[in-house]
């Protein structure tokens, strides 16, 4: 999956969003990864503003299961879908959820990416994991910039 040519990458030198508060939902209410196994095998900040594009990154994410569970319904003339994969890791612990959204220039959004691994100390699965998170918000047409913050989880 490639990230929508009106995406953006942007490092770690912002911790807080810049403008006005959005409301974003995540599609999945508690504080987990939507997933943690799909067939997002690559690091991928995706925005999703059309149906199309939806029904096929859904049924990436959900390549390795069968059967594909419904799509969850859309008003794309008033939302938009954000997808953050972390990639294939090789074992349990790790996790990424999208955080906080705001204004940005020209119609634009800043989203915080937060993502966890596990600590040297921690006990996990043997088993490759690929999480990825998905959250819905008002539909904006300019770029949209994800502000990844890094984690390691101390186990004790």
């Amino acid at each position: 999956m490639r990230c929508h040519p009106d995406c953006g990458l942007r490092g770690s030198e912002l911790t807080q969003p810049p403008g006005a508060s959005l409301p974003i939902v995540r599609l999945r209410s508690e504080p987990y990864s939507f997933a943690f196994y799909s067939g997002l095998d690559k690091p991928a900040r995706l925005v999703v503003r059309d149906p199309v594009t939806w029904q096929a990154i859904w049924n990436q994410i959900y390549l390795r299961q069968s059967p594909v569970p419904p799509l969850p319904q859309i008003d794309f003339s008033r939302d938009m879908i954000l997808v953050a994969a972390l990639g294939s890791r090789g074992t349990g612990g790790f996790s990424i959820l999208l955080g906080e959204a705001s204004e940005a220039a020209n119609d634009g959004v800043a989203v915080i990416v937060n993502s966890s691994s596990p600590g040297s100390n921690c006990v996990v699965t043997e088993a490759f994991t690929q999480p990825v998170d998905i959250a819905r918000l008002p539909l904006h047409h300019g770029a949209v910039s994800f502000v990844d913050r890094s984690h390691v989880s101390n186990c004790g």
